[in-house]
């Protein structure tokens, strides 16, 4: 055992490198911290002493990883920062199918030639220009390039987890220069042909869960708001996402198929690693398979498998490849998850046996088996949830032991389905509508959970951080502790729980005992919500050049606040920054109506969306064809039907809303010739907070508009652009007339407090 755990401390020392250099060191200090721990290295392996072994091997890990990072950057990541912003010829070896969106395209190439890094870049076009490429054809187009570590001016790790060195946007057509289908382009058309025999077999309501459960392939449950929002409510978005449970599977199969052989053991390994480069080579899959591989050629080798030793490897391998999966959210889950099920796992399981008789444990064994593991798994794993995603799932232990038993049934059996179709078709569909109810089944128990009140915890207040920091305080003292164990178990459980519902309590009855206007980050976009006792009135909810959506966002942030629902959703315009939230908010809470011009272009294609969406929740729709007033008993607003004048985005629908005798004026893309008729229309005099329009640009907020209406405090909703909002212009008007001046860009979610 102690030679697979020099393996393991190897491996561990080499992947902490590895990590440190990916998040926190600089790079120009890695060859100065490879030099210092190979000296050390050096140091502690001259004297050959056994007890120093194990620091030994540590030093050389930590030396191995610094370097191979520093290594690796010099090869991909620093050529492509330097070729930011350039115009180049390139050619490649597409490596993925095209995907098709409304108006552009785009797939993966592995690129060649002297200018670029060796690795694979992402590759965009304007409409469907790349739709006719196939897996292993030869391209040639000229693009501009970016660095792919940054997006919307932030750090973005997904692309180089992926080993995606450089991204671009085609400036000439895209030419196939040959090329073609090869062995190493098989596991994707197989998978494509997988994807499309599902998509022929199962029922419409169904095939999304299946694609992403049999390939990992999630695009089609994405499109699904409300099956997303519920499968990611309650926990359940893991059972997709190819890990070892599915690998398991797949063993399992085969062992009760041909029994626990050698040869099965080698047809084992064979399918497995088949099964990962099929479903697309996650760092999850890798990681389950390594595992899987160990404990199966073990017997084989006659050695005794080391599960820790194996997950160690597994991470080094997979980071030896490419140092950048560090930053991958799929390997830090699955590694965490899978710790979590080593260490805590197996005594949980006894913990809760003991509470039963011998009898009862016995026949409980699966569900206390799978509480115990959901328990372990989400003690390693929630700290990356919560840094994540912002939220945690405090039910998924729950949906595990209502749904887990059926996922087995729905994997093998859609596989079995796909086998029967290219046989007889008929038959084929006939075993995906049997597997389509244990389908259902488990869509159901998502829902289900999802809807429980508090089912998720949005992280959008520093209370609620706290909270999970006690959390861990409160276990780790149980775990410590000398009681009995029902004790042990009961303690942090109750005290968390009764902790939660006070701060929820706490949290209700905050935001209903003083107005809120509330300017939440978005992104460039805007999005602000009005609260006050129970009444919630929303204006607007999009946002662009931003990773979340507008509507998650706006939606969290709500419930959050306590609010359970929205009397009222106020659309300025019908520009994707302001409305592409719109469908996800209506998923996340019901929304009673909707106020939005009659007479605007829709030349970001939102209104079918929103429409579909408002008919699907039983969202009232009202058309604003002139002013008028909306009141409820703590809100008022004055609505401004959009003026015949100006660019199509100009013409927007604007407002005073007031909290007793605070106002706040939104005027959405209005211009300064738009502002300048509204005063001449309306009396809007002894404002206190301004919204300033366009995001700052320099086209709005005019000195006439800034002067009249006597605010003192102006929010700018802006976020990453390339339009250069706020304008100095604009800041410098607004500091000119006295105005205090906060930003979502810097500042985050701006909150206004009003005394009711």
């Amino acid at each position: 055992m102690w030679d697979l755990r020099k393996l393991a401390v190897l491996s561990l020392s080499f992947s902490a490198a590895v990590f440190a250099a990916d998040y926190w060191l600089p790079l120009r200090l890695l060859p100065w911290m490879t030099g210092a721990f190979a000296f050390l290295f050096l140091l502690l392996a001259l004297p050959r002493r056994r007890w120093l072994l194990g620091f030994t091997l540590a030093a050389a890990g930590l030396a191995l990883g610094f370097l191979s990072f520093y290594l690796h950057a010099q090869r991909t990541l620093i050529p492509a920062q330097k070729l930011d912003g350039q115009t180049l010829s390139i050619s490649g070896e597409v490596c993925s199918y095209p995907q098709t969106f409304d108006d552009y395209s785009r797939m993966e190439i592995l690129v060649s030639g002297t200018e670029l890094p060796r690795g694979k870049m992402l590759l965009y076009a304007d409409g469907d220009a790349l739709a006719a490429f196939e897996p292993g054809d030869r391209i040639l187009c000229t693009a501009k390039l970016k660095r792919p570590d940054l997006r919307f001016g932030e750090r973005y790790d997904s692309y180089l987890s992926r080993g995606i060195y450089l991204t671009g946007n085609a400036q000439s057509e895209p030419q196939r220069i040959g090329g073609g289908s090869s062995l190493g382009t098989m596991p994707l058309r197989l998978n494509r042909a997988v994807s499309e025999k599902i998509q022929a077999l199962f029922p419409s309501d169904t095939a999304p869960f299946m694609k992403s459960l049999m390939l990992g392939d999630k695009t089609d449950l994405y499109e699904d708001l409300q099956l997303y929002l519920a499968m990611s409510r309650a926990g359940f978005l893991h059972i997709v996402a190819v890990s070892g449970m599915h690998i398991a599977f797949l063993v399992g199969l085969i062992q009760l198929l041909f029994g626990k052989t050698w040869r099965s053991s080698l047809l084992a390994l064979l399918l497995i690693w088949f099964f990962v480069l099929l479903t697309g080579s996650s760092p999850s899959a890798i990681r389950a398979a390594v595992m899987q591989s160990f404990l199966l050629a073990a017997p084989l080798v006659r050695r005794e498998n080391d599960p820790a030793t194996s997950l160690s490897a597994a991470l080094a391998m997979i980071l030896i490849g490419n140092p950048y999966a560090a930053g991958s959210v799929s390997l830090q889950l699955s590694f965490s998850a899978m710790a979590g099920i080593l260490c805590l796992a197996e005594p949980l399981h006894k913990s809760f046996s003991s509470l039963f008789s011998e009898r009862w444990a016995h026949l409980l064994r699966v569900p206390l088996g799978i509480l115990a593991s959901s328990l372990a798994v989400l003690a390693f794993s929630l700290p990356f949830m919560a840094w994540h995603f912002g939220s945690l799932s405090l039910l998924a232990p729950l949906t595990n032991m209502l749904g887990l038993w059926a996922v087995s049934f729905c994997f093998c059996g859609g596989y079995l389905s796909c086998l029967l179709g290219l046989v007889f078709a008929p038959l084929g569909s006939a075993a995906a509508w049997l597997i389509s109810w244990p389908v259902r089944y488990l869509i159901l128990v998502a829902e289900l959970v999802s809807s429980i009140p508090f089912a998720v915890l949005y992280l959008k207040k520093l209370p609620s951080y706290l909270w999970l920091v006690l959390v861990y305080a409160l276990c780790l003292i149980s775990a410590c502790s000398r009681m009995k164990t029902w004790a042990k178990l009961l303690m942090p459980l109750t005290l968390s729980a009764l902790m939660l519902a006070l701060l929820l309590t706490h949290t209700r009855s905050e935001y209903r005992s003083f107005g809120v206007f509330s300017v939440i980050d978005v992104g460039q976009g805007q999005s602000i919500a009005v609260m006050s006792g129970d009444e919630t009135l929303v204006i607007d909810c999009g946002g662009i050049n931003t990773l979340d959506n507008a509507g998650e966002e706006t939606g969290s942030y709500l419930i959050s606040c306590g609010r359970e629902r929205i009397d009222a959703l106020f659309l300025t315009h019908l520009h994707a920054d302001h409305v592409n939230g719109v469908p996800m908010l209506l998923e996340m809470l019901p929304v009673e109506r909707i106020i939005l011009p009659a007479k605007v272009e829709d030349e970001d294609g939102m209104l079918d969306g929103i429409l579909t969406s408002a008919e699907k929740h039983g969202t009232e729709l009202i058309f604003l064809e002139e002013d008028s007033r909306f009141s409820l008993p703590h809100i008022q607003a004055r609505l401004f039907a959009p003026l015949e004048k100006g660019q199509i985005n100009e013409r927007c629908m604007t407002g005073v809303f007031s909290l007793g005798d605070y106002d706040m004026l939104v005027t959405g893309d209005s211009s300064k010739s738009t502002e300048k008729e509204l005063l001449q229309r309306h009396s809007l005099k002894d404002l206190e907070l301004l919204i300033v329009g366009h995001h700052g640009s320099r086209y709005a907020s005019s000195g006439e508009l800034l002067g009249s209406i006597g605010a003192k405090t102006a929010v700018i909703s802006v976020g990453y652009n390339n339009f250069g909002h706020p304008t100095y212009e604009t800041l410098e008007r607004l500091d000119a007339y006295g105005y205090t001046i906060y930003r979502t860009d810097l500042n985050g979610t701006v909150e206004i407090r009003v005394e009711n």
